[in-house]
């Protein structure tokens, strides 16, 4: 029967080979861009499930609640996840990861050839019972036990040692000034849909030989806790450990610091915590993008409806006929529901087609990492049925049903043989452009949202503005000779270094900050350092008293600026002279607010603009360089300045 089915409803498709066509079209468009959105959503909400312990992994997070707010940091306290561990029968494990190297890679040195790589982590030998890392040479349970010891990822270890056997090889790294490190283990590249990539790790106790206080902070945190046990009952726990230890060294400096548990799959989507390691996704975004598709999928399957229904008078004659010829309206059912779904599958032929080759230019366009071998994923296998069986039937159910209907009879006699109810189709086709206007209306809020970022004043000058990152610390001890170079071009308005650049991110230290009443008050402080030149490089104004000078001697050490921001959170109606204590010793003198910067987007625009404090370095991690000549001769100028500056650094 189903043979039967199958072959008239392609006879049927082909006699009619316009109309086809454009069934087939308008499906395939829906369903494509039904199933590219469906590979973004599994990848977002993949996030981590390739842990296998993924559902008992907690992150152990900061909230400082201070007088004037709250801050929420991703990171955690040394010392906190192994006391948890140890005073928590509920904890089987845990483990804590830090970043080498702040936003910058790490320079290695194997045969004498320098290496730089991403994401290099100190970690504690349990991680491997925490996380599941793929080992393909060594042994996870020793790996990271002795110090001076590292693992690699696959690439990394193609990069540095081709062909050669990595294990037991000696590596060395300009962290810790110089450190000779062991490879003893190699893992598989852990996946993109991860909230912490690690492309190495190195044992902790090679950076850290000797746990620091619960006052050092910066250190990725994790548990594993028993089967059964709540996030709210760990958060009990959490709760009962921070008023042990960190209430003590807090509360007197008037801060309240909570240790939350972040379920380990909900950060990428669900985590407002500053300075992860990763960039984050949206539930918002996924939470619309599923609407999308599901307004695709209804557009396309009306349409396909609207259009069989309108020809269903056409057909009358091919029901009259088969029911005089014995057919029972079941099969007639099955037949029109038959060709529905023999359209959706054709369609959704052509629809993997074309996101094989659409989806690499979206990955290169946009930034994702959208997978083709998704497709082929048992809950994407799974959903991709469901569409054709839901589109399918949603496109042939009222025809089919409308058809089987008609009275053989009249169908015959030419008689009372009507196109469908006027009211369906009306409320289709109503409901077809009301998605369709509705969609539309969207598209035009997301244009409009585009161009005010890309038109948004964004507090500084960006235009061509070109970036240095030095790589080592010995290439920004030379950034004084490059520089020196560089400002002799007459295309070249100015050439600064700061440690971080809008975009970026920044540290936080908790610091002694004169108030407008006067007394001396500890916040937590966004901040980091800039050369003189920086905020004139960059196009940022000095609102109120003055920038760093050479002409002040103190400058380099007592003198600090601030934004407009950090003017309002302080509360401060005259903020030049205000006090900001660097140093825990008393015998150094504090620091002044010598100038205010007005305020400039140094975050995404989602986030309100900073409170930020500027301090004065020369030596930083990047360089800015100001072009307002020919940009083409300018940069192969600059190339030049920097071969001969640094012959020996790509």
């Amino acid at each position: 029967m189903l043979k039967n089915y199958i072959k008239v409803a392609f006879r049927s498709l082909l006699r009619q080979p316009g109309y086809t066509a454009l069934n087939i079209i308008g499906l395939t468009v829906g369903i494509a861009s039904s199933l590219i959105i469906l590979l973004y959503i599994f990848h977002e909400t993949s996030f981590d499930k390739h842990h296998s312990k993924a559902d008992r992994i907690y992150r152990l997070s900061t909230e400082f609640t201070e007088p004037d707010g709250i801050t929420k940091w991703s990171n955690m306290t040394m010392k906190a996840a192994f006391t948890v561990k140890n005073e928590n029968p509920e904890v089987v494990q845990a483990t804590r990861l830090q970043g080498i190297d702040f936003q910058r890679p790490t320079r290695f040195e194997f045969n004498q050839v320098y290496y730089y790589q991403d994401n290099v982590y100190a970690a504690d030998s349990t991680i491997f019972e925490v996380f599941d890392y793929e080992f393909i040479a060594g042994n996870p349970k020793t790996a990271l036990e002795a110090p001076n010891s590292i693992v690699i990822n696959q690439s990394m270890a193609r990069k540095i040692f081709k062909d050669e056997n990595p294990m037991g090889q000696t590596i060395k790294s300009d962290r810790n000034e110089g450190m000779s490190l062991q490879v003893t283990g190699v893992y598989k590249d852990v996946p993109q849909a991860s909230h912490l990539i690690a492309d190495a790790l190195i044992s902790f106790k090679t950076i850290y030989p000797v746990e620091d206080s619960w006052g050092a902070w910066g250190v990725f945190s994790y548990v594993l806790v028993q089967e059964g046990v709540s996030q709210e009952a760990l958060q009990t726990k959490l709760d009962s450990t921070a008023v042990k230890y960190l209430d003590p060294i807090f509360g007197p400096i008037n801060m309240k610091v909570n240790m939350t548990a972040v379920p380990l799959k909900s950060i990428h989507l669900k985590s407002d915590f500053e300075n992860e390691p990763e960039p984050l996704g949206s539930i918002q975004y996924v939470q619309i993008f599923t609407a999308i598709a599901i307004f695709l999928i209804l557009i396309a399957s009306i349409n396909y409806m609207n259009l069989a229904t309108a020809r269903s008078v056409k057909r009358s004659m091919e029901v009259g006929l088969r029911k005089v010829m014995g057919a029972q309206r079941s099969g007639l059912i099955g037949q029109f529901l038959t060709e529905s779904i023999l359209v959706t599958l054709i369609s959704l032929i052509l629809s993997i087609l074309i996101i094989m080759v659409v989806v690499p230019g979206i990955n290169n366009l946009v930034g994702t990492h959208l997978a083709i071998e998704g497709l082929l994923h048992t809950n994407v296998i799974l959903a991709i049925i469901g569409i054709v069986i839901v589109t399918g039937f949603i496109g042939g159910c009222y025809p089919a049903f409308f058809l089987s209907s008609f009275q053989p009879a009249a169908v015959l006699k030419g008689v009372g043989v009507k196109s469908g109810s006027k009211l369906l189709r009306k409320v289709l086709v109503t409901l077809q452009f009301s998605i369709s206007i509705f969609m539309l209306i969207g598209t035009l809020v997301i244009y409009s949202q585009m161009q005010f970022i890309r038109n948004k004043d964004l507090g500084f000058d960006k235009e061509q503005l070109m970036l240095i990152n030095f790589r080592s610390s010995e290439d920004r001890e030379k950034w004084g000779i490059l520089r020196n170079e560089l400002v002799q071009n007459i295309h070249i308005a100015a050439a600064a270094s700061s440690s971080s650049t809008p975009g970026d991110g920044y540290p936080t230290n908790s610091l002694a900050i004169e108030t407008e009443e006067g007394p001396m008050e500890t916040r937590g402080i966004f901040n980091y350092r800039v050369d003189y030149d920086y905020f004139s490089a960059i196009g940022v104004e000095i609102v109120e008293g003055r920038n760093f000078s050479l002409d002040y001697a103190t400058d380099s050490s007592q003198a600090v600026l601030v934004n407009e921001a950090m003017v309002r959170r302080m509360n401060w109606t005259n903020p030049i002279g205000k006090k900001v204590r660097l140093s825990r010793h008393d015998s150094i003198p504090p620091a002044l607010v010598v100038g205010v910067v007005k305020d400039f987007h140094q975050q995404s625009l989602y986030e309100p603009i900073t409170p930020l404090m500027f301090r004065p370095n020369h030596i930083n991690r990047y360089a800015i360089v100001k072009i307002t000549g020919d940009v083409a001769t300018t940069i192969d100028f600059i190339e030049a300045a920097w071969g001969s500056t640094f012959p020996t650094t790509e």
